[in-house]
């Protein structure tokens, strides 16, 4: 399966508030940008480290600024508390709500860089850490405002009011957790930390009631996963999962021949989903594109090859910098979409002196 290599269109510079003027980050926000959606002139980026969603509006000249930040905590009673790390790695409009996604992953400290305490690294490698706050899957509805968007924890709507929901996140490895952990092909992976080929969800999108969830782990035998849920509430503030398995599983698993790499991201094109991909390990190595055309007809598990997926573009990475991490499609020009990229631990030549601007690439389909 060929791919084309794509150098940027355009790039775009999205301008945070400095750390210093932050009460929720030690850190700049541009630092580990690990989700975003375009919403009109809105942006909504994350940040991995942190349990907030940033939003951007389009200023004079296509840049972005005027940032603020929106706390989770605001809408849900986070199982790790206000301030535990979320490592949010998707988010979606869809209709009247932003969705936000965790990784649901565990993780493994790993040893200082350049330290000779043998002891220590050995110490370092043993220590597993949960995070509850990672196991989140929720939306939160979103209301039009001076020229831009905003999250409201209730809005009025034709049928009732529109209100934060979430899956139920107090099981300990969060509902997802609790469904699959004796499932045949997932189950023994959600033990295993991310980056190590553990469970590890990363991009979600969303139709109606039909939510995707894009996994970086595990890759089965090269096969990456997609997660499908169709969503409920049955009571104010919780969503539910229905019964949609083959044998009333509350979830449906489809397998995807991306050439042995993993899922980072995910967002629709129309009615075609588009699926960044890139290694699941801790690795460097390729980043690409591709669009499964047939999503929306998939309506049982589904084992999608190559000749059915479609390879668009290779996006550019460096060793040690540039991880691609999120994908929104900015807009069309031409009849052709543009897609934004933004990178998580980006190459100083993104960077600007203002120490809280980036540069996002923008590449043509």
């Amino acid at each position: 399966m060929s791919t084309r290599h794509a150098r940027p269109l355009r790039q775009i510079r999205l301008s945070f508030r400095s750390a210093d003027e932050l009460a929720h980050a030690d850190e700049p926000v541009r630092g580990d940008l690990s989700a975003l959606v375009v919403q009109g002139s809105t942006l909504w980026v994350a940040n991995d480290e942190l349990p907030t969603v940033e939003r951007l509006c389009e200023q004079d000249g296509g840049s972005y600024g005027e940032h603020r930040a929106f706390p989770l905590s605001d809408y849900f009673d986070l199982p790790g508390g206000p301030d535990d790390e979320m490592d949010i790695e998707g988010l979606e409009i869809d209709g009247d709500y932003l969705w936000v996604l965790g990784s649901h992953s565990l993780t493994r400290e790993k040893p200082k860089a350049g330290s000779k305490d043998h002891a220590d690294a050995l110490r370092r490698l043993t220590e597993v850490e949960h995070h509850p706050s990672r196991h989140f899957l929720g939306r939160v509805p979103v209301v039009a405002r001076d020229g831009t968007f905003a999250l409201e924890s209730s809005v009025a709507a034709e049928d009732g009011r529109l209100e934060p929901a979430c899956l139920d996140p107090r099981p300990k490895r969060g509902m997802l957790g609790k469904l699959l952990k004796s499932d045949e092909h997932v189950g023994r992976f959600i033990q295993v930390p991310a980056k190590e080929n553990g469970f590890d969800l990363e991009g979600i999108a969303v139709r109606g009631s039909r939510v995707f969830l894009g996994l970086r782990g595990p890759v089965l035998r090269g096969w990456a996963m997609i997660l499908e849920l169709d969503l409920k509430e049955p009571r104010s503030g919780r969503l539910k999962p229905r019964r949609i398995g083959p044998n009333g599983e509350r979830y449906r698993k489809h397998f995807l021949d991306l050439e042995g790499l993993g899922i980072r991201d995910l967002c629709f094109d129309g009615d075609r989903l588009l699926i960044l991909a890139g290694p699941t390990m801790d690795l460097d190595g390729p980043v690409r594109v591709f669009a499964w055309p047939g999503c929306l007809q998939a309506g049982q598990q589904m084992v999608i090859t190559e000749d059915e997926l479609e390879p668009l573009l290779d996006v550019p990475f460096q060793r040690g910098a540039d991880h691609a991490e999120g994908i929104s499609i900015l807009g069309r020009a031409n009849g052709r979409a543009e897609l934004m990229v933004v990178y998580d631990s980006p190459a100083p030549q993104r960077l600007h002196d203002d120490g809280a601007s980036i540069d996002a690439d923008v590449f043509q389909l």
